[in-house]
């Protein structure tokens, strides 16, 4: 079993699953069915790419407990369960718990080590053959990466490239360096003297991603490379390193390392935001920016997209 084999969904939690679902078909084009959940309930199910999103409600009883907006859970499909607890066994990589629970469609799952995944919540789910909604018609092509803030990548390779048999697909390392210039100007006599001294270069921020490949997308884990840097404050302008950095650290304090966002692959990402703004939706980004593998972001206010942090990737592969 290669865990990359495909991304059976991608679960996100919602504050109002009815808005969530009606702005995902009618903003970003996606194509909903619904899928049963054990007890008889039913969530919305949409295709993106070779994958799909759930949504759920916050008190859903499928995730357990009550939990906050945001990316939840990721379910990684397997033909048979029972043969893959037993080769995640045989590559030394634990169980949560080592129950089986009810997946979607009346299939069964189990939990992964929340340990050995650095907090990236990844269940085991029998393949989901039922109600797979067509691919939309929209300027979603599929998604680009799902966000995960960690602490330790080295464990993240470790347990999903070399144990689980996921593909290194690189890294990067966003480093912000901030240099003070002293201006003197002295003028006597009709004489001015000008004076530029540089201070040595003062390190901000830095953070260190890896790029895991899993279906026809990527895990993006990052890791904030210096815990006792300042945070932050609303005064950084978006876009820098020392911003994104704060932002992280303060999701490591409140919430601990796992999933963070999700990234959408798009052609045009201009016109995608002005599209977007032109539907009232409320942008971090209102024009593209630079971002990882060299391409050009885009984030959506969490508000907007009912609690989940999106943004938006135009990349060449």
């Amino acid at each position: 079993m290669k865990c990359g084999k495909e991304l059976a969904y991608v679960a996100l939690v919602v504050d109002d699953v009815k808005s969530a679902t009606a702005a995902w078909q009618n903003d970003f084009g996606l194509v909903r069915s619904d899928v049963t959940t054990h007890g008889g309930g039913t969530v919305p199910f949409l295709r993106i790419g070779d994958s799909a999103l759930a949504l759920f409600a916050r008190d859903d009883k499928y995730l357990g407990s009550v939990a906050p907006t945001g990316v939840h859970h990721i379910a990684l499909a397997v033909d048979d369960l029972d043969a893959a607890i037993t080769l995640v066994a045989e590559k030394r990589v634990g169980l949560e718990t080592g129950t089986v629970e009810h997946s979607l469609e009346g299939r069964r799952r189990i939990l992964l080590s929340l340990r050995e995944t650095n907090g990236l919540r990844t269940y085991l789910t029998e393949r989901l053959e039922q109600n797979k909604p067509a691919s939309g018609s929209g300027f979603v092509e599929r998604l680009d990466h799902i966000g995960v803030l960690g602490t330790n990548n080295e464990q993240a390779l470790e347990t999903y490239c070399k144990r689980l048999g996921c593909q290194f697909n690189g890294e990067q390392t966003d480093t912000e360096v901030q240099i003070a210039a002293e201006h003197f100007v002295y003028s006597h006599n009709g004489v001015v003297r000008t004076v530029v001294h540089n201070r040595p270069a003062e390190f901000v921020a830095a953070v260190h991603d890896v790029f895991i490949g899993i279906g026809d997308t990527d895990l993006e884990i990052l890791q904030v490379l210096d815990q006792g840097l300042n945070k932050g404050s609303a005064a950084d302008l978006p876009g820098n390193t020392k911003r994104d950095h704060g932002a992280l650290a303060r999701f490591l304090d409140t919430r601990g390392p796992g999933l963070h966002h999700i990234a959408l692959k798009v052609r045009d990402i201009d016109d995608v935001l002005d599209r977007l703004h032109r539907s009232h939706h409320k942008l971090i980004d209102r024009h593209a920016r630079p971002g990882a593998r060299c391409s050009r972001i885009g984030f959506i206010n969490p508000k907007s997209m009912n609690g989940v942090l999106v943004h938006l990737v135009e990349r060449e592969n």
